[in-house]
């Protein structure tokens, strides 16, 4: 706890001194310099008078450029008719039951001659609100308004600057550290009601705690109560701090990964049932609470006691399903050892990484309570094809940094033992094939994630190997398969690529080297430790004592064919793969659709079946298979991400991955995961058709769900918000202000330690590049400038050392740069981050502590998930800098308390819409001709398009996707058939006129004639039809200009 205070020590130094900085004075009778003019020291705060514009006499600001706001790659809302005047007013509204008299108080500060500030400060007690105005020492104006509306009094302060200029004010005409502050009895302050609560009952009940008494004007505003008093006050960096969310634990409940590997059937049923008690007297504390929950909300927490009396006859079942089926317990056994093991070594990989020390593994992981029950009540839905959990997408939500990613690895690894018990060892056919896919949408989060299921994946390999008798000859292994520009599509290619970065050349695509260190170890991996030999691909630690450097390397797949011919036990990859499915013969192979197994290549098809292969002179014959069992888990992690037209695009492609998994009648079981989602049950519906169940829920309170908790703030420090607005000030200003004085305060402190790491590096996150890009050029002149106006001992270090994280980099760059990103403060730590939305998700760098957000992002859910990046270890910090000519910006900081007191009830809800016209038109024929190619061996090869006839299995695929139509209620189903049989209609008439028909042209090779051709391809036969071979860059954006017909 010593080490948390240090660190809460430096941040509360940071924020009162960014306050000084930004706002002033620094000191409370100062006289500054005339190197230091007010003007130019403090960037917000200042009340100008009336009609001045921008510009200020003597002001010694570097760059004005109002237009630059103007100059954005959004069409953004801007506020209509706002002109470049800076602030000459600001105030705050409240609402009061009954006019009663209240205090005020009022504070600002003059700069007279020789820049010597003057404090003013005025008090009216027992004053009664009324439309009238108070001339104050000079220029000093208070306003009041009042307005009755339905028996409540709507009140409104404002503080004016009373001087009128049509031109540049004189220095000494500004107010500067303005400040108004109302003190009102409790029982008379009226609350605002949330326009949320209009539409959503349920975040009615379960934010009710949270109270809206006042909105700022211009400016932010902050509420405190205190001996049956309220007090408002206008604050220009207004700030909340959002409590931290803990685990919860019952004692008397063992979740150590290695004790529940080793409980008979018997202790492990009393151990669990203890979860199923604890769970059910929660349960009954909800209920009880009725008696303080308004009527119209009783029949919400009735459905929210529902859905939790579901989820807790899930977890008995799963519990009593895994000790009473010896496999299942086998299996359940099998997964905590596995994930025990990969915890101790990824420590043990993580220590060397950090100082090069090698450390023995420790395995005393234990599960979080909200790990251990969406394991357990997964137990049947993924074990059993025929149970109705089956059909259920079980939705995992929440926050950041919680551990969702280890709870569903240990779905995973439950599903991985159980199905090699449920084959025969030696009949690899019975058990071998990808058995979960995994996705992600984002690259960073792929590679990333990758890296941490590859831990998972060598700890089940390490037990296989211990006895291959039980967990079968073929070995657990990965594949990474995200596309040709990051990882290849060819053995050969992948060979050449290694021998470029051997002979010292960057490879920016297609790069085979996707693990730069062991996972087991930390050892760093190069391309020397990358080998392809006999159509297979290892990768061997560099450490010649780790257990990877033999047996065999490290089970992952970086290079396509690799996956095609080994079908990794995972398959990590990005949801845009899907689109593949109609160019790439393939394509079905990942889903089980194999002939034969040959001891050298794999698993292959007929239609490259050779018969044998010679090695060593030596005939080595493959051997017939009747196919291998499709993936039975599918996992989408950051479901809020599958929105928009990516999103619907997916969730028409979805369905040929469903049809591709059905094994005997029966889909996959799916999981997703996320942090941030609203109207889950609709997107769901629309992307898989299938119905959802969310995990874990709150009952009554948003902030107890049972298995977390928030921590009051007093208990354990949480992320602190802070907000920055300078109305009539440019976002370079802004820029340059908080960046210099970020950086600035951290580096001259007197003493320096650990403690000041997490905010030794400023993240900077922007909704562009373009905005991005400005920023990146002030740090090398406007902000190194500025620093040295605002230290005179300037302890800078000089040029400043910057990164960016943004799409601009290649996939090759991305573990360099987040390797950079780990460095500390002494040890040559970069300055400043610069990043995208890039960073916005799965990006886990314990030290950052510090984030200046710029600008609001689109979504609340992007705020959320970007701003969770610091403060996962450290207390955080974030900055936010809001454009006042942004009408969405300026109202979220006048609300800024508000917002952050209830950040996850502003979350907007996602688009999918998966057979709108838009989505068919772009995506139906690749769906469609992919679904029949995949599944027609005759159709499979590049020339086979020539084949093509109507049949039984085009039935069969017609009323499969009419069935999943039905299921998202978006079309007339006559429409959508009608769509199906055109493209049929087209293809086989192209198949029976055609001699040659190929799916794709290739003039070289004399394939003029096909029927599929990219949309920006040129092609001379006009038959072909576009189709997508990507789900990326669907989405553009257009200005939409509002049109009045005036007369």
């Amino acid at each position: 706890m010593k080490k948390l205070n240090s660190h809460l020590e430096r941040r509360t130094e940071l924020i009162a001194d960014l306050e000084k900085f930004l706002i002033g004075p620094i000191e409370e009778h100062e006289v500054l310099s005339s190197k230091k003019t007010p003007m130019a020291l403090y960037l917000t705060g200042k009340l100008v008078p009336f009609g001045s514009t921008v510009e200020v006499v003597n002001e010694e600001e570097y760059d004005v450029q109002t237009n630059e706001l103007l100059d954005t790659e959004n069409v953004d809302e801007l506020i209509a008719n706002r002109n470049p005047f800076r602030a000459s007013s600001m105030g705050f509204s409240f609402r009061m039951s009954q006019l009663v008299p209240i205090n005020i108080k009022v504070s600002w500060g003059m700069y007279g001659e020789n820049h010597v500030r003057k404090p003013i400060m005025v008090t009216l007690d027992n004053l009664i609100p009324e439309n009238k105005e108070w001339q104050l020492e000079e220029p000093g104006v208070l306003r009041c308004k009042v307005k009755e509306r339905d028996g409540i009094y709507h009140v409104s302060f404002y503080l004016l600057n009373g001087y009128k200029r049509d031109s540049y004010p004189l220095q000494n005409e500004i107010m500067f550290q303005t400040k108004l502050a109302v003190e009102v009895k409790e029982e008379s302050i009226a609350k605002f009601s949330s326009r949320a609560d209009q539409w959503n009952l349920e975040d009615e009940l379960l934010y009710r705690h949270v109270n809206e008494y006042a909105i700022g004007h211009g400016v932010g505003i902050g509420c405190s109560f205190s001996e049956g008093k309220c007090l408002l006050e206008t604050t220009w960096l207004p700030t909340t701090e959002v409590p931290i969310v803990e685990h919860k634990e019952i004692k008397e409940l063992k979740t150590s990964m290695v004790e529940l590997a080793e409980m008979s059937a018997e202790e492990l049923q009393t151990n669990l049932y203890k979860l199923v008690y604890s769970y059910r007297v929660w349960v009954k504390e909800q209920s009880d609470k009725f008696e303080g929950i308004p009527s119209h909300l009783h029949s919400v927490v009735n459905n929210n006691l529902s859905k939790v009396s579901r989820i807790i006859e899930r977890i008995e079942n799963g519990i009593l399903s895994v000790v009473s089926n010896e496999k299942k317990l086998k299996a359940f056994r099998f997964m905590n050892r596995v994930i025990a093991i990969q915890q101790a070594q990824s420590k043990v990989a993580l220590k060397y990484r950090s100082n090069s020390e090698r450390v023995e593994p420790v395995y005393n992981g234990k599960w979080r309570l909200f790990q251990l029950t969406f394991i357990l009540m997964n137990i049947d839905g993924v074990s059993n094809p025929e149970h109705k959990d089956r059909d259920l997408v079980d939705l995992l939500w929440f926050p950041t940094g919680g551990g969702k990613t280890e709870a569903y690895l240990g779905v995973a690894a439950f599903l991985m033992g159980l199905r090699r018990l449920n084959g025969v060892a030696h009949q690899r056919e019975t058990y071998a094939g990808v058995t979960v896919l995994m996705r992600y949408t984002l690259r960073l989060l792929t590679t990333q994630q990758f890296q941490r299921a590859t831990a998972m994946v060598c700890a089940a390999e390490f037990l296989r190997q211990k006895d291959p008798v039980l967990w079968g000859l073929e070995p657990f292994s990965i594949g990474l398969w995200i596309g040709q520009a990051s990882t290849p599509n060819k053995i050969e290619e992948a060979k050449e690529k290694l021998q470029q970065i051997i002979d010292g050349n960057e490879v920016t695509e297609a790069n085979p080297v996707q693990l730069e260190n062991c996972p087991w170890c930390g050892s760093s991996l190069s391309a020397h430790d990358y080998h392809f030999e006999d159509h297979r691909q290892r990768i061997t630690c560099s450490h010649s004592e780790c257990y990877y450097a033999s047996n065999g390397g490290i089970p992952a797949y970086t290079v396509d064919e690799v996956i095609y011919n080994h079908v990794p036990t995972i398959l990590i990859g990005t949801v845009d793969k899907i689109a593949q499915i109609a160019w790439n013969k393939r394509f079905c192979e990942l889903f089980g659709w194999k002939t034969h197994y040959s001891p050298v290549e794999g698993f292959v098809n007929d239609i490259d079946y050779k018969g044998y292969h010679l090695i060593n002179k030596q005939r080595i014959y493959t051997e017939e298979i009747d196919g291998l069992i499709p993936p039975e888990l599918i996992i989408q992690d950051e479901l809020h991400l599958i929105s928009g037209p990516l999103g619907s695009l997916t969730g028409l492609y979805e369905l040929a991955i469903d049809y591709l998994c059905q094994y005997n009648g029966k889909g996959p079981k799916i999981i997703a995961s996320t942090a941030t989602i609203r109207g889950a049950q609709e997107q769901v519906k629309r992307l898989y058709g299938r119905e959802v169940s969310q995990f874990p829920l709150s009952v009554t309170d948003a902030r107890d769900n049972y298995f977390s908790y928030q921590i009051p703030i007093e208990e354990k420090p949480g992320r602190f918000y802070l907000g920055v607005c300078a109305p009539g000030v440019s976002g370079a200003i802004h820029t340059v202000h908080v960046y210099a004085a970020l950086l600035s305060i951290v580096r001259n402190l007197e003493e320096k330690d650990n403690s000041i790491d997490p905010y030794w590096t400023v993240l900077g996150y922007f909704n562009t590049v373009k905005e991005l890009s400005g920023t990146s050029t002030k740090l090398k002149d406007e902000i190194p400038i500025r620093l040295k106006l605002l230290s005179d001992r300037s302890k800078m270090i000089s040029p400043l050392i910057t990164e960016e994280l943004t799409s601009r980099k290649k996939a090759a760059e991305i573990p360099q740069v987040l390797g950079a990103i780990e460095r500390k403060y002494d040890e040559n730590g970069l300055d400043v981050v610069l990043a995208t939305n890039m960073i916005s998700v799965g990006v886990d760098v314990n030290r950052l502590g510090l984030m200046v957000m710029h600008n609001q992002p689109k979504t609340a859910s992007e705020y959320i998930q970007a701003t969770s990046r610091v403060g996962r270890s450290y207390p955080g910090l974030v900055v936010t800098l809001f454009n006042s000519m942004r009408s969405r910006d300026l109202s979220h900081f006048e609300r800024f308390n508000a917002f952050h007191q209830a950040m996850y009830r502003y979350v907007e809800p996602t688009s999918v819409t998966s057979f709108a016209s838009g989505s068919l038109e772009r995506g139906l024929t690749g769906l469609v001709v992919g679904m029949i190619r995949q599944t027609d061996y005759t159709l499979r090869k590049e020339t086979g398009a020539v084949e093509f006839r109507q049949n039984s299995v085009t039935d069969e695929i017609l009323e499969f996707i009419i069935k999943r139509a039905v299921s998202t209620s978006e079309v007339e189903l006559n429409d959508i058939k009608k769509e199906i049989e055109k493209i049929y209609s087209w293809w086989e008439d192209r198949a029976i006129s055609e001699e040659k028909l190929s799916y794709r042209q290739n003039v070289k090779q004399g394939r003029t004639r096909h029927i599929l051709k990219n949309f920006k391809e040129r092609t001379n036969y006009q038959f072909a039809k576009p189709t997508l071979n990507s789900l990326r860059n669907v989405e553009g954006e257009i200005k939409i200009v509002e049109m009045r017909n005036y007369e």
